[in-house]
């Protein structure tokens, strides 16, 4: 991406922006993403299809919400620098979250009944997201020299805001991984 529209989304970041307000309704979906997961966890189905034999529905939902976050750290990754300000970084924190509640939910009857390799999956996309916060991070700091000092003092502002955000969704990933222990 151009430093021109780099430039152009960072100096957005007024309170009435289009920007702003697309952030700010894209924090309230991860609450929706929660309450997925937990009706997903807490679904009378599950306990009929274990009792059946049949493969775990959760291991579906987590390889299509592995296949999600993967395709949003692609599109995030071309965003750059502008990530933490376009709708792609919001959309790539709340699939990284849901994906936390998603692995929260598998347990050793969802392992064994085919979570294991998205389980596995996850833990490389993880890698994949982690690396694409350290180079936008290196790209905003590159573009941020050359924005007049209030900018990018803004810019300085919102990237922090959405790294701490996302780092956090990371962590809850993280966590979730080390819990379930798959190699």
């Amino acid at each position: 991406m151009a430093i021109g529209k780099i430039a152009s989304f960072l100096s957005s970041l007024s309170p009435a922006s289009e920007a702003a307000a697309t952030t700010a309704s894209a924090d309230q979906v991860p609450e929706d993403s929660e309450r997925r997961a937990t009706a997903l966890s807490e679904h009378p189905d599950l306990e009929r299809d274990r009792q059946r034999g049949d493969q775990h529905p959760l291991a579906a939902q987590l390889q299509t919400m592995v296949s999600a976050v993967r395709a949003l750290n692609d599109n995030a990754a071309e965003q750059g620098a502008a990530v933490a300000v376009s709708p792609a970084g919001p959309q790539l924190k709340n699939a990284v979250t849901a994906l936390g509640h998603l692995l929260a939910a598998v347990d050793a009857q969802a392992m064994a009944h085919g979570a294991a390799a998205p389980v596995r999956e996850a833990s490389g996309v993880i890698d994949a997201v982690e690396a694409g916060l350290a180079g936008s991070q290196a790209s905003a700091e590159q573009v941020m020299r050359h924005l007049p000092a209030h900018q990018a003092f803004r810019a300085r502002e919102t990237l922090a805001n959405f790294q701490t955000d996302m780092q956090s969704a990371v962590s809850q990933v993280r966590e979730a991984l080390n819990g379930l222990k798959v190699s």
